[in-house]
């Protein structure tokens, strides 16, 4: 998006129904926004039963002004009726993810081109070079697309079997179901590998950028810190440049060097979201993992769900910037 556009208020209707049709209209998106939803709906059930309670007791100390008690279930009936909205959109996007497949599957072969041939590769560089064979840069997001295709059939496997359309017993949907969170906690678990790697990258080039001269003032560089002008002026007589250039030089290096902070601003925005997202992502899968899981309260679930809906939903809205 144009920063024309980008610069526009949320406040016009236009711009932000625009924006909002964008981020439904994909796949990403609109799961994003069910999953707010869903994962909310815990909170919400118990706020509107607390409210309830609240009401029944202050209708009970008011009998003598009202004493028909019926209005309080209003509430309830409505807490009854968002749990099982919030239960048929999890199975909807239980359906959604079946069409998952097909990214996921071009994903990989875009990785590997020749499947068959790559297997051999890996198993005969295995055979010489031992557990290096796994230093290439495409071996994390192989591993991370392999376990969401043993993940997703596992799920729909499982879903299938509670809707009695596949003949499985119940110990072997739930052992079915409990493997394919299992494949989902690795693609989580190798995601937040990767962003350890991203943090040791950002720290070492903002550490870099932080070092370096360029002759940029403090609000132009937004919190990174940089020397004074008179220090690069020296280190430019030394290195004999000609006294008529050095304005070029510090404008062209305070344009290089405010490109790079915004560079790394966006990055760093981009990180700390990723990580908002496995913060949420991470202890749910390991709940949903574990035999009778981690906690019996929905509100931790509830809460967790939320937060990595949240990143989610940032991550696509700032698609449209």
């Amino acid at each position: 998006m144009s920063s024309k556009s980008a610069s526009k208020p949320l406040s016009s209707p236009t711009y932000l129904l625009s924006r909002l049709t964008k981020l439904t209209s994909t796949y990403s998106g609109l799961d994003a926004s069910l999953m707010l939803v869903q994962y909310s709906s815990p909170l919400i059930i118990t706020l509107l039963l607390q409210l309830a309670a609240l009401n029944s007791k202050i209708r009970d100390r008011y009998r003598h002004v009202n004493g028909n008690k019926n209005a309080k279930f209003g509430l309830v009936q409505l807490a009854e009726g968002w749990g099982k909205m919030g239960g048929s959109i999890g199975e909807a996007r239980v359906i959604f993810r079946a069409f998952g497949l097909l990214p996921i599957l071009t994903w990989l072969l875009s990785l590997h081109p020749q499947p068959v041939q790559s297997l051999q590769n890996l198993l005969l560089s295995l055979h010489r070079r031992g557990l290096t064979a796994f230093h290439s840069p495409k071996t994390l997001p192989t591993l991370q697309a392999l376990s969401l295709l043993l993940y997703y059939p596992l799920e729909h496997l499982t879903w299938l079997s509670s809707k009695g359309v596949i003949p499985l017993s119940g110990r072997r949907a739930a052992k079915a179901g409990l493997w394919s969170v299992r494949f989902w906690a690795l693609y989580v678990l190798l995601d937040i590998y990767k962003l350890r790697q991203t943090y040791l990258s950002l720290l070492k080039r903002t550490h870099l950028l932080q070092h370096s001269k360029p002759p940029v003032s403090e609000d132009e560089a937004e919190g990174y810190e940089l020397p004074s002008s008179s220090s690069t002026i020296s280190t430019v007589a030394q290195a004999s440049v000609p006294p008529s250039s050095v304005p070029a030089i510090k404008t062209e290096k305070a344009t290089e060097a405010q490109a790079q902070a915004q560079v790394l601003r966006k990055e760093w925005a981009v990180w700390k979201n990723d990580v908002m997202i496995n913060a949420g992502y991470a202890p749910l899968t390991v709940h949903w993992s574990t035999p009778g899981g981690l906690w019996s309260s929905p509100l931790i679930g509830g809460s967790l769900g939320v937060m990595a809906a949240i990143g989610r939903l940032t991550t696509e809205w700032r698609k449209g910037d």
